[in-house]
């Protein structure tokens, strides 16, 4: 399957559109950046040039059970826009479905291209499938298939690359539930590398299950994987095989994680005590790497909460560890030792509501790990307040990260949100971090006002990208980031 089928049959659907004469529905999107930055070694301030952006969208339905869908876009910072080697318009995704369903029987197929979310499958204790690592960063494209009828489902997705020479990616998931409380499961994801060898592949299958005995569940997975091209694995796992040694079976190409959930005591006066326990094991040849893909380890976990009665109190506690299956053998005075790497990790939290729209929270996260014969600590004390009503919204944060140690961090950060009126909102937010070599600070301040229904405009200064994904937990500003004095205008429009 090549790309070049995929251009001709979305350009044969559009020739069927527009013989057909059916409505197509126009959208766009409109987005210009204009700023200057100051530079620091002349303290003046730069223009940049002008940052334009234009998105087009087009959907129409030719027949019932249809959809088409493209989008194009012009960006002026594109690299391949400035070479002049690429069109004034980039065609960035599209699909053509046609969906189908009689009673309670159904099927619904999408052929697309550069939909990084047709890849979706539905989630994995193991973390099988992870969409950024099969959909060739967003440049990939398909088919996929969904079947489903009262008991049972079916999807499979074919993917082709286009550096690839064939179907470089295979997804299958398969569905059936059983007496009501049993829900059975099956995997199957194959991606062949760009080589095109015959055994240049990652291959996995899997099962799963998920049964619910009164008020109590049990999940439970089970995965197996292949590598042929990589000889190292092939012949560790050989050797597995042929051992009789218990251990040695745990130590292939299979994964298994196993959760029990519903373990629930206590009433409305003492308040009410939840416990999660589960436990993992990843063998040392177990080789996934189009999702999670660690190996060579086994661990669990206990998750608990209690709930304070008559208080909207909630305190969690949550411990998890690990350890390596096969040692790595370190040379320590002169002497062989093995190193387990031995992980555990204790999280506690207490986190309160009060009225008024006051929410408190306060945690402690001790973890302690050994890697290659060495200790690390790694204890964060985080406590966070806020406040939200109709009019704003209020947060701050407090954190110290590594606490004790060397390379020990505070990190102190705040966000504000008010609405002005209707048309205007003021935000801004201010981050300074501390350690053994100085302190580094970060404000940014954002004005924006609602131009009509479809237009906003803002007026924003300083580095809106520090902090923007969890305030004081963001390791980037943490570890190195630094205010940048940069002011900018932004225009976006929707018609």
């Amino acid at each position: 399957m090549k790309k070049k089928i995929i251009i001709l049959m979305i350009t044969l659907s559009l020739a069927f559109l527009s013989l057909q004469a059916a409505p197509l529905r126009f959208e766009g999107y409109l987005e210009g950046q204009y700023g200057a930055n100051q530079q620091a070694d002349e303290f003046k301030w730069n223009i940049w040039d002008p940052n334009i952006y234009f998105e087009a969208r087009f959907n129409s339905s030719p027949m019932p059970g249809t959809d088409m869908f493209f989008k194009f876009y012009s960006d002026k910072d594109n690299p391949e826009y400035q070479s002049g080697k690429s069109a004034l318009a980039v065609l960035t995704e599209g699909h053509v479905s046609f969906r189908q369903e009689m009673s309670v029987v159904g099927m619904e197929t999408n052929l697309f291209t550069r939909e990084g979310g047709r890849y979706w499958l539905d989630g994995s204790m193991l973390g099988l499938l992870n969409t950024g690592s099969v959909n060739n960063d967003g440049n990939g494209q398909g088919v996929r298939m969904d079947f489903w009828m009262p008991s049972s489902s079916l999807t499979y997705v074919i993917s082709d690359f286009s550096s690839g020479a064939g179907d470089d990616v295979h997804l299958a998931r398969f569905r059936q539930n059983l007496f009501n409380n049993l829900r059975l499961g099956a995997t199957y994801q194959r991606k062949n590398y760009a080589s095109g060898g015959a055994r240049d592949y990652n291959q996995l299958y899997s099962a799963d299950a998920k049964y619910q005995l009164g008020s109590y569940y049990l999940n439970w997975e089970i995965a197996a994987t292949s590598v042929p091209a990589e000889e190292d694995v092939t012949l560790k796992l050989k050797e597995y095989e042929d051992s009789s040694e218990l251990s040695d079976f745990f130590k292939r190409n299979i994964a298994s994680k196993m959760e029990v959930s519903g373990f629930k005591t206590g009433n409305v006066k003492l308040g009410y005590i939840t416990v999660t326990p589960g436990a993992y094991f990843l063998g040392d040849t177990y080789r996934n790497y189009m999702g999670n893909n660690e190996k060579n380890k086994y661990g669990y976990w206990v998750n608990s909460y209690y709930l304070v009665p008559q208080r909207a109190i909630t305190i969690t506690c949550n411990y998890w560890g690990n350890r390596k299956m096969v040692p790595d053998t370190l040379m320590i005075m002169d002497q062989e030792k093995l190193s387990y790497d031995p992980v555990s990790n204790l999280y506690t939290e207490l986190y309160v509501e009060f009225i008024n729209g006051f929410k408190w929270k306060l945690s402690f996260n001790k973890k302690d790990e050994t890697w290659q014969g060495s200790g690390y600590k790694h204890y964060d004390v985080f406590t966070e307040l806020q406040v939200e009503n109709r009019l704003a919204k209020l947060l701050s944060q407090f954190k110290i990260k590594d606490l004790g140690e060397t390379s020990e961090k505070q990190i102190w950060g705040i966000e504000c949100s008010v609405n002005l009126t209707e048309r205007w909102r003021l935000f801004s937010r201010g981050m300074v971090a501390n350690d053994r070599g100085g302190s580094r600070y970060s404000i940014f301040g954002e004005l924006s006002y609602k131009i009509g229904g479809n237009a906003e405009a803002y007026i924003q200064y300083g580095p809106g990208w520090w902090g923007q994904y969890g305030l004081v937990n963001d390791d980037g500003f943490a570890s190195g980031g630094e205010m940048k004095e940069e002011l900018k205008l932004i225009v976006k429009g929707w018609f």
